[in-house]
């Protein structure tokens, strides 16, 4: 059974590799000692914290999280302490970003790009394809139903903000650094 909670969390992790794939291209060049501009940069990691953490990781922990504690998945809370634990290496490894960029150091900005470029690739193969399997054996359809609720009003400020405009701003950063967008 395909739950739309779990569908919605995905689209969203689409949006976020894309942010991925253009930070590895931004690590890439700084590891040629050549910076990526400093406003991209900016862009990107504004990206990363409104959209990855603010939002996203912010709807799991405040929403589905919670839903799975009171689930058969409550038994083994391994996979959501890890997953919590990856969302905390991340919000690190965004400060180390910031640092890098801010001093000009090329290798520091090589190094965090490219490990948060890993980390956040591996984490999102996770939640796809290990906890969501969980999620899906762990939550009923009318539990689903009653999360996309909860998700799609948590969404509404959001998507009557920001949202818009973080998304053109991946599809720029990725004409830049790609040569393409999705």
């Amino acid at each position: 059974m395909a739950l739309r909670c779990t569908d919605h969390l995905i689209q969203e992790h689409r949006l976020i590799l894309r942010a991925v794939y253009v930070l590895k291209a931004m690590a890439d060049q700084a590891s040629e000692l050549k910076m990526p501009s400093q406003q991209d940069v900016e862009k990107l990691i504004e990206f990363f914290r409104r959209f990855a953490d603010d939002h996203h990781q912010a709807k799991e922990e405040a929403v589905l999280f919670p839903a799975l504690r009171h689930s058969e998945l409550s038994r083994t809370n391994g996979p959501l302490r890890h997953m919590m634990f990856e969302h905390e290496q991340e919000r690190s490894l965004v400060g180390g970003l910031e640092d890098a960029l801010r001093t000009r150091n090329h290798q520091d900005f090589a190094y965090y790009g490219r490990r948060m470029s890993t980390i956040l690739s591996n984490h999102i193969f996770k939640e796809d394809h290990i906890l969501f399997d969980l999620v899906e054996k762990a939550i009923t359809k009318d539990a689903d139903e009653k999360l996309i609720e909860e998700m799609v009003h948590f969404d509404e400020p959001f998507r009557l903000g920001c949202y818009d405009d973080l998304v053109r701003t991946v599809n720029e950063l990725e004409w830049k650094y790609l040569g393409k967008a999705a």
